[in-house]
């Protein structure tokens, strides 16, 4: 963010331009990353001044892979079933080629979500930087991309090669009044917000924290139906958003039908169900 506004700031950022080129030159930043936030003469830039240097980052050479564009391609067109027909290519597969990294810090919710649908990937596969997919998921801060992870599997109690968990890069990207301050009427709740309850339901039913623990893919139906309350709470917010007198009704009648499928799963008692009242 700093070196974009440096960027084009000008010559009057001259000193930051050249601060943050060097930082960025000495980092593990990979190729695609700095493509997608940067000018591709700045781009150019770093990486000559890598290769001058010898700093060239571990495995990036994996990036200029032609199948591998391909399916970044592909992934941009959101086009999941021409990912599919490449990789019976051959050439490379999903984790290789980092392609749910990729997926969810660049694609919509939905591809992403379609992607994870082939269950041909690691849901907690690391990528150069050391980061999980859900640790990618935080950064991004899009609350469904979050609950499709954890469904699938994905670990929220998997640190960083520095040491952090997904909640915490959530909780770090956002600003404390933004997840502290109750949410007026009629508005909807931050996307940014949303995840950190999200992470913070997962990491309260992960059974090892800070360890390797059972996929949550695993953890049975009452998580499953915790999450899909999640998911649809986001639904439901922004419809609250675009039609607020129609989301009333419509959350009235959601809570109903969810609660006592709940109940009949569980065998309890409505008052005893998941507290949708929340909401």
């Amino acid at each position: 963010m700093v070196f974009s506004v440096a960027n084009t700031c000008g010559i009057r950022c001259e000193a930051l331009m050249s601060s943050c080129m060097d930082i960025i030159v000495k980092s593990d930043i990979d190729t695609i990353t700095l493509e997608k936030a940067l000018p591709c003469q700045i781009v150019k830039q770093i990486t000559d001044s890598r290769t001058k240097l010898g700093l060239q980052v571990p495995g990036s050479n994996r990036f200029h892979d032609k199948h591998v564009k391909r399916i970044y391609r592909a992934l941009d067109s959101d086009d999941v079933e021409l990912v599919r027909m490449l990789l019976k290519e051959g050439h490379t597969n999903l984790d290789d080629a980092y392609a749910l990294h990729y997926a969810v810090a660049y694609c919509d919710a939905k591809t992403t979500s379609e992607l994870l649908d082939l269950s041909i990937a690691d849901v907690n596969h690391r990528n150069l930087r050391g980061y999980t997919v859900l640790h990618v998921a935080a950064i991004r801060k899009d609350p469904k991309i979050v609950v499709s992870l954890l469904t699938k599997g994905a670990r929220p109690s998997d640190l960083t090669s520095d040491g952090r968990k997904a909640l915490q890069i959530a909780k770090r990207l956002t600003r404390a009044m933004d997840y502290k301050k109750p949410v007026e009427q009629g508005k909807t709740t931050p996307k940014n917000r949303l995840c950190i309850e999200i992470l913070e339901q997962a990491e309260r039913r992960d059974p090892l924290l800070g360890e390797a623990s059972e996929s949550l893919a695993m953890a049975g139906d009452d998580l499953r139906m915790k999450l899909l309350y999640l998911e649809n709470r986001v639904a439901l917010l922004l419809l609250e958003s675009l039609a607020p007198s129609f989301y009333e009704s419509m959350k009235l009648n959601w809570i109903d039908a969810l609660q006592s499928k709940e109940a009949k799963m569980y065998r309890l008692k409505p008052s005893k169900c998941f507290p949708l009242q929340s909401l």
